[in-house]
């Protein structure tokens, strides 16, 4: 028999919705970088591969809100974060976040080199609820990047803070070294092939 929706562990859809429409007042007129494509496009994306990865509700919540702590508010947003969601939902985000600098009040955050090199050792201690998220977030913006760069070549690197391909292929393969044992083999192995496909259009170029 199949199970009933109310035994599906994800199916508090009134969190997932709350959690959609925050994330769309948070990163209200936010775009991908480089192009004209509203940021709720990549939330959206990594919290379907949340699900699609057996996520459950509070999962996919964070995987639509992974990003509003690190870019609009910090500590504050995730204070409130954990007020409208629960703590188990700021837990998350706070792990998928590699600054909690309130950028919107004027805070910069450090260098991009040491703050993926602090996310990639974090990576090394979080559980497995937070690698499923990360590794979805990490895929879709590989996906992003492999997709731009067989449409406009190396130009794509010219659209974010760091432009050495070197740089961001370092972080690819250290995020799949980190993140696949801790993840679904299907997931972590299309994590692998797109950084995979991403080194070899680089090399062309």
């Amino acid at each position: 028999m199949a199970p009933r929706a109310t035994d599906q562990p994800w199916q508090d859809l009134d969190l997932v919705m709350r959690a959609a429409a925050y994330a769309a007042d948070a990163h209200r007129g936010d775009l991908r970088k480089g192009t004209t494509i509203p940021y709720l496009s990549h939330l959206w994306s990594v919290a379907a591969l949340v699900l699609e990865h057996g996520g459950d509700d509070e999962q996919v919540a964070a995987a639509l809100l992974h990003d509003v702590a690190e870019d609009h508010g910090g500590t504050a947003r995730l204070a409130d974060v954990a007020k409208e969601f629960g703590p188990e939902v700021a837990r998350l985000v706070e792990a998928l976040s590699d600054s909690l600098v309130d950028t919107d009040a004027g805070e910069e955050k450090a260098p991009w080199q040491e703050r993926k090199s602090t996310y990639l050792q974090h990576l090394a201690d979080v559980d497995e609820r937070v690698a499923l998220i990360s590794a979805c977030d990490k895929l879709h913006n590989a996906r992003s990047v492999e997709a731009d760069l067989r449409e406009v070549g190396p130009a794509v690197w010219e659209r974010f803070r760091v432009q050495e391909p070197e740089q961001h292929l370092w972080y690819y393969r250290s995020l799949v070294e980190a993140l696949r044992p801790k993840v679904p083999a299907a997931l972590g192995e299309m994590l692998q092939r797109t950084v995979a496909a991403i080194e070899e259009l680089a090399q062309r170029d």
